[in-house]
């Protein structure tokens, strides 16, 4: 079997902490669940935005579909404030909390719970590595659905000796997950001021040493190399793990990964800017958004 690399423990910021990073990785994953995902500073908030609207119109034009003219109820005003209300830091501790059932497990924050249940399904911004996503399809509404005798797999642990096992454990059940990727010299600049000017993990040296740790991978989030090699392994599957039952009868169609879907989109951020229509278009056959009439998209979604 091929090599497999082992990445190091993530430099994280002082608002993630070890439990949640474990919380992260073990969340039960959702059909509908959306994942945007980046090394910082690559076009996060830009994506973020661009999902949400989606979201927000497909939805509005779904329920109108479905409801009478005259009915309040076709009326849908659902909007937000920040982007993070409805696709919210994934690692951060003040978006989980202590289970009520056990105090050593964590669940998200029931703000976080909230506004999912009001958008109707749930996402999320995440700068982790590809290998500390959870991959663990969702049973009877709480428990990862995991084939695995001995459970899941830590936090931060390299692959294991056996290649064809790692491959079917980084291999998600169910969800979206798109990628962001950015010119490395651009994302750096863009880091080095943006954490020299942030209340959390201040950066307090020169850009020169900045740039420095940044190749070391000593900031936070670590390595972009490493990020980029870890969700390339993921492009190179991009398959769903099917080995478990997929047979659930309450999966609403628009939401369901059937076996032939991949879970893993690409982006990039220069494309984006370059030709942002196609890129939309992208997201929205990627999510299986089929509800936007083409006029609202082409006069008011897109620029």
């Amino acid at each position: 079997s091929s090599t497999m690399t082992t990445f190091p423990p993530m430099p994280l910021l002082p608002i993630s902490s070890p439990s949640t990073i474990s919380a992260c990785r073990e969340l039960p994953l959702r059909p509908s669940d959306i994942f945007v995902c980046s090394y910082p500073k690559s076009g996060t908030t830009w994506t973020q935005h661009i999902v949400l609207t989606l979201l927000l119109a497909d939805r509005k034009y779904k329920i109108a579909a479905s409801t009478p003219c005259d009915s309040d109820a076709g009326k849908d005003d659902l909007a937000y404030n920040h982007v993070s209300d409805y696709a919210p830091f994934f690692e951060i501790d003040a978006h989980w909390q202590s289970s009520s059932s056990t105090n050593s497990t964590k669940v998200l924050a029931d703000s976080v719970r909230e506004n999912h249940d009001r958008l109707g399904r749930r996402v999320f911004n995440t700068h982790l590595r590809w290998d500390m996503l959870p991959k663990r399809r969702e049973v009877d509404g709480s428990t990862p659905q995991n084939d695995d005798k001995e459970g899941n797999d830590d936090v931060n642990t390299g692959p294991s000796d056996d290649n064809d096992s790692y491959i079917h454990k980084e291999r998600p059940q169910c969800g979206k997950f798109i990628y962001v990727t950015r010119n490395q010299i651009d994302v750096v600049a863009s880091f080095y001021h943006h954490l020299s000017n942030q209340i959390e993990g201040t950066y307090t040296d020169t850009f020169e040493t900045f740039l420095k740790d940044w190749m070391d991978g000593k900031i936070p989030f670590g390595s972009s190399l490493h990020h980029l090699i870890g969700f390339a392994g993921g492009f190179a599957d991009n398959l769903y793990d099917t080995t478990s039952s997929r047979d659930h009868d309450d999966i609403d169609d628009d939401e369901s990964n059937s076996v032939t879907d991949q879970p893993l989109l690409l982006l990039s951020y220069e494309k984006m800017k370059s030709n942002l229509r196609t890129e939309v278009l992208r997201i929205i056959s990627f999510l299986n958004l089929t509800h936007i009439p083409s006029h609202v998209l082409e006069e008011e979604i897109l620029p």
